[in-house]
């Protein structure tokens, strides 16, 4: 019997080998109401300066008396505003209960 025809004994695997075969990643979900702050906040902020914007580019008529359309814009822009803060505020809310029996 030569060498050739013994039976090959099982070799050990390399470390290298079981590298990818660990735990499985679990990946945590988003906590409830991050989707409402991120949007309430930029709501929050650039409603009000869009609705600026929006007035100053319109412009302002020449008569006295009237509704101004940089106030109508502004306006606008703060009640957007206000809306969007309320959103984020709703979502910081459904953030902080979902948060307070994680620890």
């Amino acid at each position: 019997m030569s060498d050739n025809d013994a039976p090959a004994a099982a070799a050990p695997a390399p470390a290298d080998a079981d590298a990818g075969q660990g735990s499985p990643l679990r990946v945590k979900e988003n906590r409830p109401g991050i989707k409402l702050i991120i949007p309430g906040a930029i709501l929050l902020f650039l409603a009000p300066l869009a609705g600026f914007l929006g007035g100053t580019m319109v412009g302002s008529p020449g008569a006295i008396g009237g509704l101004d359309p940089l106030f109508l814009w502004l306006f606008i822009g703060m009640v957007v505003g206000g809306i969007g803060g309320a959103v984020a505020l709703l979502g910081a809310l459904r953030w902080v209960r979902a948060n307070r029996g994680a620890d």
